[in-house]
């Protein structure tokens, strides 16, 4: 194995500037990330064979406050396109071995936690500060049915852009639901973000639901009327 490289920060700025929203994105906005790495992320194991989370020993302590221990199991989804059919439906999900945001370990599994929402978000983003509120209305409203596993995953971190630390920042936002930061690799070549390469994250929020098989269902990015998404997941889950 290479050694590892020290992180740019300003290869990571970069990359977190690179993408925000979807089809309603502002016209100075780009909608897609980098492109996701062919490979997952490498796991750690304990001597009993168990997946132990992990973070870059290099990662600035600047980025600490938003960089999560976490390790993906399984091959990654190829990254959403822009237009025509997503090539991940039916595909089985990697799986997340990482912690809350509170600390507190935890496996994202749909196969063992069933059907899931995953929602990525990053601080910065202003279709995610505009999303969360929404979510929180179908939460409020029982719109999201019984059953679903909803999980937030803060990733584009960048300390100087708004909203630092995303942690602080999800629970002022009122996020009720499980959340988790994004981890980095630093010898990735494109996109060094962890969970965001192995879901084809492609814009901000992006949101992969999953059946209790672990298998895709949907992808999607940008935000959403609490109508739009309410009939999205229902059509996902109901």
């Amino acid at each position: 194995m290479n050694p590892r490289r020290p992180i740019a920060l300003s290869v990571l700025a970069v990359t977190a500037l690179a993408a925000c929203g979807g089809d309603d994105a502002s016209p100075d906005e780009s909608v897609t990330t980098t492109l996701a790495t062919d490979e997952p992320s490498e796991a750690s194991t304990a001597p009993d064979g168990e997946v132990v989370p992990t973070i870059a020993p290099d990662v600035p302590e600047e980025w600490l406050p938003g960089v999560g221990p976490l390790s993906v199991v399984g091959d990654p989804l190829p990254q959403l396109p822009p237009t025509g059919d997503d090539p991940a439906i039916g595909m089985q999900a990697p799986v997340i071995v990482a912690e809350t945001v509170d600390g507190e370990p935890v496996r994202v599994d749909a196969t063992a936690d069933g059907p899931t929402w995953l929602v990525f978000l990053a601080h910065w983003c202003p279709h995610c500060n505009a999303e969360i509120p929404v979510i929180n209305e179908l939460r409020d409203t029982g719109r999201i049915p019984d059953g679903v596993n909803v999980v937030a995953i803060s990733t584009a971190f960048t300390p100087d852009r708004p909203n630092w630390p995303p942690g602080e920042w999800l629970a002022d936002m009122d996020w009720t639901y499980t959340a988790i930061h994004d981890g980095i690799d630093p010898e990735a070549v494109q996109s060094p973000y962890i969970a965001e390469v192995a879901f084809g994250v492609a814009g901000y929020p992006f949101s992969v639901l999953l059946d209790g098989d672990g298998r895709v269902v949907t992808r999607f990015s940008g935000e959403h009327q609490a109508d739009e998404l309410a009939t999205l997941v229902d059509q996902a889950f109901g």
